[in-house]
């Protein structure tokens, strides 16, 4: 909880402090020499702030802190928006993200596909957001307990594919690796051999930041 109070006063956990503008840079360019598949696609850009690639939402509000852990609430909202100005008829589509937004690629792929029309061609790219499973070089699992604080934390479990939280415990499947071989929809994985996020997030591996 402390943790994330903290993060709502930054631009990655609230609006209020983001920038109004957002560079639309690789697929998301308008440029046709530069990005010549998608140039003249509609694009959006959700704004990440909620700290659970969109999966938490809790009712609760800790009054000494107005936290709110919603961000199944907030994807939601933004995909009903979208729906109605159009993308109901939408005959391709690409959800995309990066980081914490390729994990959201993941998670809602197979959900975000079941909204559009069924002749729909539906892809889904995750770019640096398959976050793995493994002990540190400690031999503690550092990153199981911090997905298992996540999930607990936003409410997420409700809101993970029932094709893995089924069959796991809630916590071990924010991790793709425990969710990719169910997912339907065709699915596109860009991950750098060498994540230095992963490689420096756990507290085993602080050491090894250059």
């Amino acid at each position: 909880a402390t943790t994330c109070l903290h993060r709502s006063r930054t631009p990655l956990g609230s609006s209020k402090e983001m920038a109004r503008q957002a560079a639309f840079t690789g697929i998301l360019s308008n440029a046709s020499d530069y990005n010549p598949d998608f140039y003249n696609w509609n694009k959006v850009k959700v704004r990440y702030c909620d700290g659970s690639s969109f999966t938490g939402d809790k009712e609760e509000v800790d009054p000494s802190t107005n936290v709110h852990y919603r961000g199944a609430r907030v994807w939601q909202a933004v995909i009903e928006d979208l729906l109605a100005k159009g993308m109901n008829k939408a005959k391709n589509a690409l959800i995309s993200g990066c980081s914490a937004g390729g994990l959201t690629s993941i998670l809602h792929c197979d959900r975000f596909h079941q909204l559009l029309p069924a002749d729909a061609n539906v892809k889904c790219l995750s770019d640096a957001g398959f976050f793995i499973n493994v002990k540190d070089i400690t031999g503690a699992n550092h990153a199981e307990a911090f997905f298992n604080d996540v999930v607990a934390t936003h409410g997420s479990a409700k809101n993970l594919p029932s094709s893995c939280t089924s069959k796991l415990p809630a916590g071990v499947c924010f991790f793709p690796q425990n969710e990719v071989q169910q997912i339907q929809t065709p699915l596109f994985i860009l991950n750098a051999a060498y994540d230095s996020w992963q490689g420096t997030a756990h507290p085993g591996a602080r050491g090894l930041r250059s």
